[in-house]
């Protein structure tokens, strides 16, 4: 089944990501292979975005405009991905978190990730206006650190930037699923709602 269309058809999804950073496409690639098997997905470069978000508000603003250009660059596709992270202050706390952005014609899914606090020297070295992009790449001395980002290190392995994002990829996708045959009408989502 086409989960664009609803209706059979043997064309894998098309998803393109407002990104090629390895960690995003591979976040989406297992997020969208668990949801609909087969899919192809493609990064693009997108400029435009703030380096460092550092409210809630810019990290989603930073998502939907990675969406809309992955949706202008190949409007063809099934699906159009953007994700950004940042950072905010919460109880005086400097806090990491991403916001992701799924549209596709019928309407658009977001979800934000969960959260992780930063140590204290690293949150004093963004609050100087240093990227935590930045403090990463002189921190994480092994891999990409890109694509294991911070949390990597903090984590010892645990975790990476790669599956920070895959949960939040995930429950964006929650209103392109086909709902359980047993789910009541009041918990479907509507279709063609974009806002």
């Amino acid at each position: 089944m086409n989960p664009a269309t609803g209706s059979p058809g043997t064309e894998r999804p098309r998803v393109v990501v407002g990104s090629r950073n390895a960690a995003k496409l591979s976040a989406v690639q297992d997020a969208f292979t668990l949801s609909f098997g087969d899919v192809s997905v493609e990064g693009i470069d997108v400029d435009g975005t703030k380096d460092q978000p550092t409210t809630d508000q810019e990290t989603l603003e930073g998502a939907e405009f990675r969406a809309r250009a992955a949706r202008a660059a190949r409007a063809d596709a099934t699906f159009w991905v953007g994700i950004e992270g940042g950072v905010e202050e919460v109880a005086g706390r400097l806090m990491v978190n991403a916001w992701v952005v799924i549209s596709d014609a019928t309407g658009t899914g977001r979800s934000r990730s969960a959260t992780f606090e930063l140590p204290e020297s690293v949150a004093t070295t963004v609050h100087s206006g240093a990227t935590l992009g930045g403090v990463t790449s002189r921190v994480v001395d092994q891999g990409d650190w890109r694509e294991l980002g911070i949390l990597s290190h903090l984590s010892n392995g645990l975790m990476t930037r790669g599956s920070f994002y895959m949960q939040p990829v995930t429950l964006a996708l929650l209103r392109f699923l086909p709902p359980a045959a047993e789910a009541p009408a009041e918990l479907r989502y509507e279709k063609g709602r974009h806002a």
